[in-house]
């Protein structure tokens, strides 16, 4: 079974976490991205899955049975420039909803994409715990089926 790592992360909001103990719900749908063209398929990943009932930023409660965020993983190297690439991605955001759902960590991409079990750098959508288990997962564009499948993994757990 893939776990998902220990990971520290900040939110474009500035608050900071240690993933997967500090995730924001008790099922976190987390959709995972590599690199900056992937925006828009997790864009439809997070819209499909807020039409189907789960929560869209951590805003939306204190004590989330579910939600769903946006995890830019980016490679160590990069974490020296953290304060400008968060800071140009929030200013290009500026939502304060989106940018709450928006968490960045700055890891060992292969050793996060081993631990997750995932093969490339593709975009992921997966369901996971405080204790790092990953309940459902899929990848690709968002089919009805799949989006369905981690909906429910999430809110009805």
């Amino acid at each position: 079974m893939d776990l998902f790592p220990q990971l520290e992360v900040k939110s474009l909001l500035g608050a900071a976490a240690s993933f997967p103990a500090d995730l924001p719900a008790r099922r976190t749908i987390v959709v995972a991205a590599f690199v900056q063209d992937q925006q828009a398929l997790v864009d439809r990943w997070i819209n499909a899955l807020v039409a189907e009932g789960v929560p869209g930023t951590p805003l939306d409660a204190d004590d989330l049975d579910a939600v769903v965020i946006e995890l830019p993983v980016l490679p160590s190297r990069y974490s020296m420039a953290r304060r400008y690439i968060d800071g140009g991605m929030a200013r290009t955001i500026a939502a304060p909803d989106v940018l709450a759902r928006t968490w960045t960590a700055y890891t060992n991409v292969d050793d996060f994409r081993k631990a997750t079990g995932i093969p490339t750098k593709r975009v992921e959508a997966m369901v996971v715990n405080r204790v790092g288990s990953i309940i459902a997962r899929a990848h690709g564009e968002p089919s009805p089926l799949d989006v369905d499948i981690l909906a429910r993994a999430a809110l009805e757990a």
